[in-house]
């Protein structure tokens, strides 16, 4: 757990700890299944509230497809900041090295819990900027490089698994099944 909040408060020391040691990845895998089970959970809350009943069928399908969007977008984030890392930029760390980096930054998905409280949709589209920086610390101490190609590594990586998926995958067919 201390490594999951020194890597959310990034904590770059963090990454050389988990760089080569593979029993890592379990520990990465398992925040990144409990955070796209509370962004899942958020989601289905969120739009659980003034539902009919015969819509909280559809419902249990949008928690399902949230919950493997974060993972997908886990897998496909990842893959953009490799392939750009290591292609374009020169980068060091392996696609597994830096799949279990990159675990380790979803921690702040978690704050999906809290859309239904007040500032709770703005807490929660927060996490995913605080994720994206987080991601960007990964990217950086895993591929040691600079900062600016962190940044162009993760952004693109980002935007595309953690903005475009949701919003294709979960929130416009739960917008539209539900005729909001």
């Amino acid at each position: 757990m201390n490594q999951l909040i020194r890597a959310a408060l990034f904590d770059g020391s963090v990454y050389s700890e988990i760089d080569e040691q593979p029993e890592h990845m379990f520990r990465a895998l398992g925040m990144v299944f409990i955070a796209a089970i509370a962004f899942g959970a958020g989601v289905w809350s969120y739009f659980r509230n003034g539902a009919d009943p015969e819509e909280l069928l559809e419902l249990n399908l949008v928690l399902f497809i949230g919950i493997a969007t974060i993972i997908m977008g886990w897998v496909v984030w990842t893959l953009f900041a490799w392939m750009l890392g290591t292609k374009l930029f020169g980068g060091s760390a392996s696609y597994r090295v830096l799949l279990r980096a990159m675990g380790l930054a979803y921690l702040p998905v978690c704050v999906w819990l809290m859309v239904n409280l007040p500032f709770g949709p703005f807490i929660s589209i927060s996490s995913h900027f605080w994720l994206l920086v987080a991601g960007i610390a990964a990217i950086k101490h895993s591929q040691a490089f600079a900062w600016w190609k962190a940044v162009i590594a993760g952004t693109i990586g980002w935007f595309w698994a953690l903005v475009m998926m949701p919003i294709f995958l979960v929130l416009a067919p739960a917008l539209n099944s539900l005729s909001l």
